[in-house]
């Protein structure tokens, strides 16, 4: 086999690895959809995605930043709510700032803002989210059917 041929074998075989490494991102929408009432579907959320970096996978790192928020939900002492919450959504609005045409991410955001409690004064983005969002759909790379779910929430 000739040099060039191996190492077009190599990069595809590596591809594979990677790629197949990585957690569907439809399980990973469908445990971020009920993390925030069921325990067991944040914690694997946040196991799923904790390896992943801002600079390589900014989306599954934001994710991982919605799911560390998210635990606040499950975790009774207040300090312990607070400092998860806040650790999240530093992460959070750092993927944000590094990131701030994905719209999934922009998502992610709006999703977590639209069900924090009042008190923690964390909805300021919810119309400029909803907007891009709405405006950047067919941009998204996300299927007609998640796109349609996705507009359908927020519409709602």
């Amino acid at each position: 086999m000739s040099k060039k041929l191996i190492l077009i074998w190599s990069f595809v075989f590596v591809g594979l690895v990677v790629r197949a490494g990585h957690p569907d991102m439809s399980k990973i929408r469908d445990l971020f959809a009920v993390a925030a009432t069921d325990e067991e579907a944040c914690n694997e959320l946040y196991k799923l995605t904790s390896s992943y970096s801002l600079q390589n996978f900014p989306v599954y790192y934001a994710y991982n930043a919605a799911a560390e928020m998210t635990q606040a939900n499950h975790t009774y002492w207040p300090n312990e709510k607070l400092s998860l919450f806040n650790a999240g959504k530093e992460r959070l609005e750092e993927a944000v700032t590094k990131q701030p045409n994905t719209v999934e991410i922009r998502f992610i955001r709006y999703c977590v803002q639209q069900g924090c409690p009042f008190f923690l004064d964390y909805d300021d983005n919810l119309d400029e989210d909803k907007k891009f969002i709405l405006g950047n759909l067919s941009k998204s790379g996300w299927s007609e059917t998640y796109q349609k779910e996705v507009k359908e929430f927020l519409n709602s």
